[in-house]
């Protein structure tokens, strides 16, 4: 089952793409996506003729939020679990033989305590004890067997939702930290590797406006490298950030 959040931007209809690329490398898979109490919800109609569900459920909750809805609703073997402002360009079928596949893992101490802001939280919380050194997950964007986030929810992981994005930077060092503290090593179960690395200016995706075109079977480009204005204004208020870019 595909997973996919989506704040619907008829400007910039990632949505419509993904779903396509989606349908034509996966014409039998089911696919669901979780309206993020968007102001323009016309898509819906153009998602119907792709056999979509829609779950219209005002989401505040960011991607996160998302994940845990569809996890809790539709119990199934294998989830991808995907941002809007992706591309599937190939079959990704291969990865179901794996527990856990993340797009790529980075060092939550980059930029401490921007990707660790849900210590005391995950402390108070959840049946966790919290390690604020190690990889932080990408997204967070992952794929995984049912039984991966079962054992998140077992802990309470499903408590933590993100409000703003900031507090989404958090989940991207808190599920890494999840998947690490249940045994996975995330440089192994990682598609891609470094996002930091691939993203500086001497990585694979060269300088900002960064080039993504040679991921594959998905491709995880930033929306605003096409809304540009949208972008500037994202990192005056500090809500975009690259580390060492």
């Amino acid at each position: 089952m595909f997973v996919i959040p989506c704040k619907f931007n008829p400007e910039f209809p990632f949505i419509l793409e993904l779903v396509d690329g989606i349908r034509k490398h996966h014409p039998t898979e089911e696919i669901v996506v979780v309206d993020s109490a968007s102001e323009d919800k016309s898509y819906f109609k153009i998602l119907e003729g792709y056999d979509v569900i829609i779950e219209d459920i005002n989401n505040i909750h960011w991607m996160v939020g998302a994940y845990w809805h569809v996890f809790k609703k539709y119990k199934r073997d294998y989830y991808y679990f995907l941002h809007d402002s992706m591309k599937v360009k190939g079959s990704m079928g291969e990865y179901k033989k794996n527990d856990l596949t993340i797009l790529a893992y980075f060092n939550r101490m980059v930029g401490h305590p921007r990707f660790n802001c849900f210590e005391k939280r995950i402390n108070d919380e959840t049946g966790y004890i919290y390690n604020t050194s190690g990889h932080g997950c990408m997204g967070p964007v992952f794929f995984c067997k049912y039984d991966v986030m079962k054992k998140l929810q077992d802990k309470g992981a499903d408590k933590i939702l993100p409000i703003n994005k900031k507090e989404v930077w958090c989940c991207e060092g808190c599920y890494g930290f999840y998947f690490e503290a249940e045994g996975y090593d995330l440089e192994k179960c990682s598609l891609w590797g470094d996002f930091l690395e691939l993203q500086s200016t001497r990585g694979r995706s060269g300088p900002y406006p960064h080039n993504t075109t040679w991921q594959y079977p998905v491709e995880k480009f930033q929306g605003g490298n096409i809304d540009l204005t949208r972008t500037r204004g994202a990192y005056d208020k500090g809500e975009i950030y690259y580390g060492t870019n």
